[in-house]
Formats: structure tokens, sequence, C-alpha cells
């Protein structure tokens, strides 16, 4: 896709669990993907071409909470970074959550702590 952005072990690390860990896919949190959009001078369009989609489709998927599969997912961490997608992705439970947390940003940042 032609992403122009750093690719960081977070990003790797969270694209890795979503790989491991997904199912069907996952929905969006719309506050929070549109308040990225906005904050970063971006445009729901950009977003949804380069999550391969027609901006009426990506906004239909956003207003129904119709899950993004895991291309589209994986594309999402790259755009925005690991910390960004992690807030704007919805996962179905909290245990869920705090889990791939731990699993992409609890470990790295502990090895760091312990490399300091």
């Amino acid at each position: 896709m032609g992403l122009e952005t750093n690719i960081s072990v977070s990003d790797t690390n969270l694209v890795e669990r979503i790989d491991f860990m997904l199912i069907e896919g996952y929905p969006l949190k719309k506050k929070q993907l549109k308040k990225w959009i906005y904050d970063h001078d971006n445009t729901q369009s950009f977003v949804a071409r380069k999550l391969g989609l027609d901006n009426a489709e990506f906004k239909r998927k956003l207003l129904e909470g119709e899950k993004f599969d895991k291309e589209q997912i994986k594309t999402l961490v790259y755009l925005l970074g690991a910390e960004e997608a992690f807030k704007v992705i919805y996962f179905p439970t909290v245990q869920f959550r705090n889990d791939v947390w731990w699993e992409v940003f609890g470990k790295y940042r502990r090895k760091e702590v312990l490399n300091e």
C-alpha cells in the first residue's frame, strides 16, 4: 500500500498479535478514528483509500459498527501507528484488550526499562 511512515517495534508487535488473535475482524471506534483523522489533517476519504474502500463503504462500516478485516486492520496500524491504532480498535472484552496491550506494549516497555 506504500505507506510512508516509520514502522516501529510496537507496530510490528500489534500486527503480529492481530494476525494471531484475529478471527473475523474488529470494528473501529468511530469518534476516536475521526479525532485522529482531524488531528493529523487527513480526511475520511484518505483513510478509506488506504484501507481499500470507497468513501461510502468506509462511512457505512463505521456507522454500523461493521468489522474491518485483517488486512484493513494491519494497514490501519501502519497508518496510525500502534498506540493510536490501539485506541481506535474496538476489542470485544476488557480482558482481551488488556491481554493485547501487554503482548504489544508491556513486554517491549519492560525490556526498555531493564536495559537502561
